[in-house]
Parts: C-alpha cells; sequence; structure tokens
C-alpha cells in the first residue's frame, strides 16, 4: 500500500490545509455543491451512511418503536442497553483492532503517530489509556444513551412526541437527517464551550482530555455527567416532529460517530483504497490545541465566534495566543 503525501509539518497526515468550510456556508450558495457533499457523506460509504443504514434497521426491523414501552418494562429496556453494548463493542472494538491492534494500515491516513497505548500512566484508570477509555465508554457511556433512548421510547408510545411519517411529510422526512447532523453541531458546541469553564473541566471534562491523542475508545471516554450533556441532544425530539428513524439516527451520530471520529485516522484503508470514511481531524485539532473547534464542522460556530482552527500553522500561532491570554486572566 501507497502511503499518501503529508499535507502539515505537524501531521503524519492531514486532509488538504486550510480545511474548508461546508459547502451549507459558503458564498454566493452553491446548491450542487451541497448536494454533492451530502450524497458523498449520506450515500457513499461513509460512517454517517453505515449510522443512517443501521438506523433503518433498527426502527424498521430490529427494534421498532412499539405501543408496549408505553409502560416501563426491564425486559424491553434490557434489550435496549444490550443492543447498544453489542453495537458499541463491535464497532469501537473492531476499529481498535483493525488500526492500534494487527496494525491494519498502519500509519496511512493516520493523524498523528504517537502511540495511544504501551507504558504505564498513572493519568489513566487501570494505568492505560485504553483501559481507562473503555470503562468509562462501557460503564457509563453505553448505559446513559441507552437510558436516554429509553427515555425516548417510552415518551413516543405515550405521545409526548411529534411523530412525522414519510407519507405525510416525504421532504422533512429526508432533509431532517441533514438537519440533525446541523443541531447536533450547535448543541455539542454549546455544551462543550460550557465544560471548558474551568470548575467544570476540573472535575468533569479534563476526563475526555486526558487524551491527547486519541483513538476510537477515547470518543465516548468521558465523565457521566458529561455523558448526560452530550447525550441530552435528544431531547430535541420533544419539539421536533420526526420518525423513530430519525431519533436513532441522532443516537448512532453520537454513540457510533464519537468513536469513529476520535479513531485517529481519515478513514478505513485496504487493498490501496480508503474503504469507509470517518474523517475526524476537525476534532483531532482541538484534542491538540484544546481551545479550538469545541463543535463540529457542520456548523460554523467556531469560526462566528473565533475558536476555529483551519489545521495551518499560523492558525497554530492565533490559537495559541489566545490560550495564553485565557490563562492570563
Amino acid at each position: 500500500m501507497s502511503t499518501p503525501h503529508r499535507t502539515s509539518a505537524v501531521w503524519n497526515h492531514a486532509p488538504e490545509l486550510p480545511l474548508a468550510p461546508m459547502p451549507y456556508w459558503q458564498w454566493p450558495p452553491r446548491p450542487w455543491a451541497v448536494l454533492r457533499w451530502i450524497f458523498e457523506n449520506f450515500l457513499q460509504v461513509s460512517d454517517r451512511a453505515l449510522f443512517l443504514v443501521y438506523s433503518f434497521v433498527i426502527a424498521f426491523w430490529l427494534m421498532p418503536f412499539v405501543p408496549a414501552e408505553a409502560t416501563f418494562g426491564w425486559d424491553w429496556a434490557a434489550l435496549v442497553l444490550l443492543r447498544n453494548m453489542v453495537a458499541v463493542v463491535l464497532v469501537v472494538g473492531g476499529l481498535h483492532i483493525w488500526f492500534y491492534g494487527i496494525d491494519g494500515q498502519g500509519n496511512v491516513l493516520r493523524f498523528d503517530t504517537r502511540p495511544i497505548t504501551g507504558r504505564k500512566n498513572a493519568l489513566f484508570l487501570f494505568g492505560y489509556q485504553t483501559w481507562d477509555n473503555m470503562f468509562h465508554t462501557l460503564v457509563f457511556g453505553v448505559p446513559i444513551a441507552s437510558g436516554f433512548e429509553i427515555a425516548m421510547r417510552w415518551a413516543f408510545a405515550n405521545g409526548g412526541t411529534m411523530p412525522v411519517e414519510f407519507s405525510q411529510s416525504p421532504v422533512w422526512f429526508v432533509l431532517l437527517f441533514p438537519v440533525l447532523t446541523l443541531f447536533q453541531g450547535v448543541h455539542f458546541y454549546l455544551v462543550h464551550r460550557l465544560i471548558h469553564w474551568p470548575p467544570l473541566y476540573r472535575y468533569v471534562h479534563s476526563v475526555h482530555h486526558r487524551n491527547v491523542n486519541v483513538g476510537p475508545w477515547s470518543g465516548l471516554s468521558m465523565h457521566p455527567v458529561e455523558h448526560v450533556f452530550y447525550f441530552s441532544s435528544l431531547l430535541i425530539f420533544f419539539v421536533l416532529p420526526a420518525h423513530p428513524v430519525h431519533i436513532m439516527f441522532l443516537l448512532h451520530w453520537q454513540l457510533l460517530g464519537a468513536p469513529t471520529g476520535h479513531s485517529g485516522y481519515e478513514a478505513v484503508f485496504a487493498r490501496n483504497k480508503a474503504r469507509i470514511l470517518i474523517g475526524g481531524f476537525f476534532h483531532q485539532l482541538h484534542h491538540r490545541y484544546y481551545e479550538c473547534n469545541y463543535g463540529s464542522p457542520e456548523f460554523p460556530l467556531d469560526k462566528w465566534f473565533g475558536t476555529y482552527h483551519d489545521g495551518t500553522d499560523e492558525m497554530t500561532v492565533n490559537v495559541r495566543a489566545r490560550k495564553r491570554r485565557m490563562h492570563a486572566k
């Protein structure tokens, strides 16, 4: 396999720099660019396309929302937890084994080649980064995410949400998928700025930032308070008309998307081709430089509020200067 060329002196691999804004926000508007981007990310082999397919499988076949969920039962609630636990172990564990276990693609498309495992470090629970990450993901992350799903299933069955069917509103039904990724970007930015407030950072968010260089298990390695903030995005369905498949998509966009976005690689690369696009460089910059890129590439709040890092060395200088000013106060 051939190694793609380096695009930055700081990184082993980076996308073309400076990072380009999402086509949603380019001016003058470029509708064909928007449609092409949506096609490439939702209808080709990417993590979000796979989450979309999995959400349809759950909502229409594997575990649809049913009237019986109007009454809480440990039987169906346990199945929700089990399903999510299996999905996380398979997806996150599989990515970890591919990237860092069997070293399936070496440093091809890897952002930062520094090791994520190895010598013991007292900073991490059990002394190792991966063990620490797995503990916080499986003991807190998956149960809390499942708790939100259980609550939404119960609310849906009791008429507490506003259901919509494709036959009633086909345009809204389709557009809601990209709209949810935009909403999640806004929600994530606001929550993320909140937990960077020094008291919350010290006692809550610092758990996640033990991971300076990230791997798949880093994505959901958080303090349980942060998990509650993070998955609270699902509460939007109390006011937003949606089908259960939309609820499942937003859940998986976060439950499985955080691990793929923290994989440390741009894509799964095999047989001389990028097979599954997973991205994550935007957020990789946040883990390296901390006080930047609090949101997601979907919504330009970082640009609007002066916390954007486009990956260039010049922007690194600006971000570090901002960080010094913040700490000097």
